[in-house]
């Protein structure tokens, strides 16, 4: 959803995500930040999620690839995507600046990649567990988009294997002051933002009215308080 600030400065929204179900097994996730110094990065962030999502689904598709493989190939892609949409233009790939997060994964098994910020947080017999999120790396202060020449340099995989997964999010950062809270042990989910959060998803019926309740929820206030970003979080029950 389009920030505030982005709103009052006339900016387009930065963010992009898109997912795909196959064959009712598999399901991918891609969600990208375009970062905000870059003129094109809202078109960055589109292409790549879109071009991730294609490259996981034609990879399952044709069996060349275990799941646990196909995030990192995501991203890959998703890059050459954006090299070529450069080249194209005339413009440089810097231009087209996003962080991305994909993840690929079943009713039990999820494997992730993830360039920049924003996380990922699973439900899994009743326990809420932070599994990806750019805090927990060695460069928690620097934002590295995939247009970088070192991009894979940043990558953070994370992988939960036969476990039962009820419900997973994947988010921008414009949502994590309001999702995670800090502990002894570093950051973890916001018990007051996810439980309702994921409680709601699950009981949802109309898919076109559960998605307009939860813009209007990015869009409050309360979300507002904690950042005027652009907001995006793609929910997934199983």
């Amino acid at each position: 959803m389009l920030g505030h600030l982005h709103q009052k400065d006339g900016l387009p929204c930065q963010d992009a995500c898109a997912y795909k179900i196959h064959d009712e097994k598999w399901c991918f996730i891609a969600v990208g930040d375009g970062l905000g110094s870059a003129p094109l990065s809202h078109i960055g962030s589109r292409l790549a999620v879109e071009s991730a999502i294609n490259i996981a689904s034609t990879l399952i598709s044709s069996n060349s690839l275990l799941l646990p493989e196909i995030p990192v190939k995501m991203i890959e892609g998703a890059k050459l995507c954006l090299l070529r949409k450069a080249e194209e233009e005339g413009v440089k790939i810097s231009d087209l600046a996003t962080t991305l997060i994909v993840a690929a994964f079943d009713k039990n098994n999820l494997h992730s990649a993830q360039i920049g910020d924003g996380a990922i947080v699973i439900q899994s017999e009743g326990l809420l567990q932070l599994i990806s999120c750019s805090l927990h790396s060695e460069y928690a202060n620097e934002v590295t988009p995939i247009t970088s020449d070192d991009f894979l340099d940043y990558l953070i995989e994370a992988n939960v294997v036969d476990s039962k997964i009820d419900c997973l999010a994947v988010f921008t950062d414009g949502c994590q002051r309001a999702s995670l809270k800090k502990g002894i042990d570093g950051y973890m989910p916001f018990e007051g933002f996810f439980n309702p959060v994921f409680n709601f998803a699950s009981n949802i019926t109309d898919i076109e009215k559960g998605n307009r309740e939860i813009e209007e929820f990015l869009l409050s206030q309360k979300m507002t308080e904690h950042s005027e970003d652009d907001k995006t979080i793609v929910l997934a029950v199983m």
